[in-house]
């Protein structure tokens, strides 16, 4: 377990943080599900070479498709994924989806379109929630249905909050079509000078996503309190947006983070009063 827990800590501290509150016969799965989506995670952020990265991805697909037929792998983490997966009768296709996506992230490729950001934030942040909230007993066309937009605030949020790192590393992950709708190009954001029209695409952006959070509050509020634990991520989108808006911060040099304290607080706070900011 211990390894398992560095694992998510990694890229997936508020899934991890949020799993610790679940009840015990739930919290061992849904640690193997942040601990899977941060490995991912790590695969584009730590490969040398785009093809160690699809080394490391081929044997996820290799090893998902041998916990489907009840193997065993050998690695803690598989293991783990591969009990809370026959136990919570996870589909092994979205999983694979989820492993399929991070491919993108391997290649400086910029992301076309606004639906091409869509499908990889439902694969990537959307998937992770819906079974999260499948393990927490919420039925599967439910968990679908809230995953969507909560996919979409977290994993904007996130992107804005790592955007520098991206262009650090000859990433566009905003869509082209977004981009031009401002008047912008990869190139301009490259260089990291803010512009009127560079403000304006984070601030229309930070406006999509409150305006889709609003929406999701009430449906939040609808899941009883053990299985709003699968959301409860969703606590740091308010201070994360609040970081993005501070007078004076460049969106395009000065990575937005929070102290962990404050993660671990607001977390805290939604799963005792479900106060989400």
């Amino acid at each position: 377990m211990a390894e398992l827990i560095g694992i998510a800590r990694a890229h997936e501290p508020e899934r991890y943080l949020a799993a610790t509150l679940a009840a015990a016969p739930q919290r061992t799965a849904l640690i193997a599900l942040a601990a899977f989506a941060s490995d991912l995670a790590r695969i584009p952020a730590t490969a040398t070479q785009p093809m160690l990265g699809e080394i490391r991805l081929q044997w996820w697909r290799d090893s998902l498709e041998l916990i489907g037929k009840g193997s065993r792998i050998g690695s803690p983490l598989a293991d783990a994924l591969g009990a809370a997966i026959h136990t919570h009768a996870l589909p092994i296709p979205m999983l694979t989806a989820m492993t399929e996506a991070r491919a993108f992230d391997l290649y400086d490729d910029p992301m076309p379109d606004q639906a091409s950001l869509d499908g990889y934030l439902s694969k990537t942040e959307a998937i992770p929630f819906e079974l999260a909230l499948r393990i927490l007993g919420v039925p599967a066309g439910d968990a679908g249905a809230l995953s969507i937009p909560a996919g979409r605030v977290f994993g904007l949020t996130r992107l804005l909050a790592r955007l520098p790192e991206h262009l650090a590393a000859g990433r566009m992950p905003l869509p082209l079509s977004m981009l031009a709708a401002h008047g912008l190009t990869p190139v301009a954001l490259s260089a990291g000078v803010v512009t009127p029209a560079v403000r304006d695409l984070i601030a229309t952006t930070v406006h999509g996503i409150s305006d889709t959070f609003a929406t999701l509050r009430p449906q939040i509020k609808s899941l009883s309190r053990q299985q709003r634990v699968a959301l409860l991520p969703l606590a740091v989108v308010a201070p994360y947006l609040k970081v993005m808006g501070r007078s004076g911060r460049n969106p395009l040099r000065d990575i937005a983070d929070l102290a962990p304290l404050t993660r671990v607080w607001r977390i805290a706070m939604a799963h005792a009063v479900g106060w989400y900011g």
